[in-house]
């Protein structure tokens, strides 16, 4: 009888992977948030997000001598909308996103994972934040960008990178143990061209000084207290610049 269930299990997992390019609908993550998603919850009858299967190696968790983790979020409890190029949206409640791989994924019940391509995505929006997959020239390939704001001049994006800072030794150091750190860089996209961008005064005047003038913008972020280093009080800036932008 255990033979049987192993090799039924087996088989269901096959046919699962067999047909994970179809796979459809809203009921990804109907059970509680954050819960490893249920076998049975997939349907076959259409093709809607693409996508594989995979065993869940979480190096960042697995590995006892190493601290931090590859994924963005300390949590699988994040509320998830998948736009597709369709314009259909599709809700998730169990999602994170592997910094080292640049994959979506959402656990599913025991060691597995479903992990999302960009095939048919046009964004992820995950606890309210856009995500898109974008063709950087100087990499020749698909990455993957926090979009910061965007418009239709140009868009600013976040790019997300680990690095392992190795264990050693030395008792000076105390690290006795390697660790994941998690590190962003700022880009702007202009047309097809990425330029790096930080969140400073200079470069942000330097993009919108034609549309405002440099002293209005100060008087404008100090009364409303905003700060040119601050995501979200980015988008209130060049929102006023534009509001402010004189006709040519």
């Amino acid at each position: 009888m255990k033979n049987q269930l192993v090799i039924a299990v087996v088989f269901f997992f096959g046919i699962s992977c067999i047909h994970s390019q179809n796979l459809t609908s809203t009921d990804f993550n109907l059970n509680s948030a954050g819960q490893p998603i249920q076998f049975n919850t997939f349907r076959t009858q259409a093709a809607i997000i693409s996508g594989s299967f995979a065993s869940f190696n979480d190096s960042s968790a697995t590995a006892a001598e190493v601290d931090g983790s590859e994924y963005l979020f300390d949590t699988w409890k994040n509320k998830t909308i998948i736009k597709l190029k369709n314009k259909k949206s599709y809700a998730f409640s169990n999602f994170n996103f592997n910094i080292n791989k640049e994959e979506f994924m959402s656990q599913i019940e025991g060691d597995s994972l479903y992990i999302f391509n960009f095939e048919n995505i046009d964004k992820v929006i995950v606890n309210g934040k856009e995500f898109k997959s974008l063709y950087n020239p100087s990499e020749g390939e698909e990455k993957v960008f926090q979009v910061i704001y965007e418009n239709t001049e140009f868009s600013i994006l976040k790019k997300y990178s680990i690095k392992i800072i190795e264990s050693s030794p030395d008792p000076m150091l105390n690290r006795s143990k390697s660790k994941i750190v998690k590190s962003e860089s700022y880009f702007i996209m202009n047309g097809t061209d990425f330029t790096t961008f930080k969140l400073k005064k200079k470069f942000i005047t330097d993009l919108i000084k034609e549309n405002t003038k440099v002293a209005s913008l100060d008087d404008y972020v100090k009364s409303n207290k905003l700060s040119y280093k601050n995501e979200n009080d980015l988008k209130k800036i060049f929102d006023y610049s534009y509001s402010t932008k004189q006709p040519n």
